[in-house]
């Protein structure tokens, strides 16, 4: 049969068609996976963000340092020498606990002014000796100065009685002037006369002369009744001076506990051995439950510190575990408050700062003396002000400090502030 063409299938045409469009479809349609894939990416950015942003973080100042006392008298303390002296005995060991006043050690000294072992007797007889000696002094100065007085006090009986004799001579002379005058009496008698009154009138000068030299005479003896007695009052200050001194070089061989505590260290063991002035002996730890931290920090955290401000701090020894921006996250944390921030560096551009622990309830206690010890190392974390967590990433990214420090203006400025305001 002739080959007749055939007629175009028009259902083959449709379904080619559709599966073509399906197979479109299918490479521009997003799988499930990756659609829940970008979901989860979205969630975990708003998430991220969120958190960044709304989640605060605590900022801190970090030291470290070691534990000490508040108080300067319950801070360890060195006993030294104050003598050059020879070792003669100990009386406590390392360990050993002393109470104020107790004797550590016995010192021979061995300056040569003082090796005489009489020498406080002696100095003690050599002081009543300048005692009495001055005692003496003092007595004849006095016995002068009364002889001198009773000079002064004669002089002054025969100055009165030649006054006396000058107003009888001269009535004698007048009277008889006026008999010679008359031919009463012969001018022997009246020559007489002017005689006496010539020698009263001369008694008279020499009196007053006398009475003078009295006077001046108890002048001098009340001065040097004076000098001898301030000199009297000096060479005794000397000997009673010089008496405790030597009592008290003396004294200083004995060597006593200055304060309650402990004996550390002894530096120097064994009898015999001599040691200098200001060399230290022992070091005692007070018994004392005064306790503080004092941690270094540098110079531009320094100024973002201020008394008041709260400190977690971590001790050599106790197991603990915390993160620093979150406060109420810790395990063996104890805390503190900032006391002290000093005013100066410690030579090496670090700052003390001292940290006493926290009276606010809450917080667990510091351990006792017992167990944190003077110089124990402790790690401490200052807190300053609550910001977000992205603000603090940003911040340790540039590289800038927790905050900066704003002056505080005082009343006076924030009332002239306000005054010129109310002008305007």
């Amino acid at each position: 049969m002739p080959n007749t063409p055939r007629r175009p299938d028009h259902g083959s045409d449709v379904f080619a068609s559709e599966r073509a469009h399906r197979s479109v479809f299918r490479l521009v349609t997003t799988h499930t996976a990756h659609r829940n894939l970008v979901i989860m990416l979205s969630i975990i950015v708003l998430v991220s963000v969120s958190f960044l942003v709304l989640v605060p973080w605590q900022q801190t100042v970090s030291g470290t340092g070691k534990v000490t006392s508040f108080a300067p008298e319950a801070r360890p303390q060195t006993v030294e020498s104050r003598i050059n002296g020879r070792i003669v005995r100990w009386y406590v060991r390392e360990g050993a606990r002393v109470r104020k006043g107790d004797t550590i050690a016995i010192l021979a000294d061995i300056n040569v002014n003082y090796l005489d072992t009489n020498l406080l007797v002696r100095m003690q007889s050599l002081r009543d000796n300048v005692q009495g000696a001055q005692d003496r002094s003092i007595a004849v100065a006095s016995e002068r100065r009364k002889q001198a007085v009773q000079r002064y006090d004669a002089s002054r009986a025969r100055l009165e009685n030649a006054r006396i004799e000058c107003a009888t001579s001269r009535i004698r002379y007048t009277r008889a002037d006026t008999l010679f005058r008359q031919d009463v009496i012969a001018r022997r008698d009246f020559e007489t006369a002017v005689l006496n009154l010539q020698k009263a009138v001369a008694d008279s000068v020499n009196a007053v002369a006398s009475v003078n030299v009295a006077q001046q005479d108890v002048i001098a003896a009340l001065a040097e009744e004076e000098r001898v007695m301030n000199q009297a009052m000096v060479s005794v200050q000397e000997a009673d001076v010089r008496l405790s001194n030597t009592e008290n070089r003396l004294g200083f061989g004995v060597v006593l506990a200055p304060l309650d505590g402990t004996v550390v260290r002894i530096a120097k063991a064994g009898a015999g051995q001599t040691v200098k002035e200001g060399d230290e002996l022992a070091l005692i730890v007070p018994t004392t439950a005064d306790q503080a931290v004092e941690i270094y920090v540098s110079s531009m955290d320094a100024a973002l510190i201020e008394p008041g401000r709260m400190v977690s701090l971590h001790f050599s020894g106790f197991p603990a575990f915390q993160f620093s921006g979150w406060r109420n996250i810790n395990v063996g944390i104890f805390h503190g408050i900032v006391k002290v921030v000093d005013a100066v560096d410690e030579g090496t551009g670090r700052f003390r700062v001292l940290v006493v622990p926290s009276e606010q309830p809450g917080f667990t206690q510091w351990p006792d003396e017992r167990y944190l010890r003077q110089g124990t190392d402790a790690s401490a974390w200052v807190l300053l002000d609550e910001v977000s967590i992205g603000y603090e990433l940003w911040r340790q990214l540039m590289g800038f400090p927790p905050q900066f420090p704003v002056p505080v203006k005082d009343e006076r400025v924030k009332q002239q502030e306000k005054q010129a305001k109310a002008k305007k």
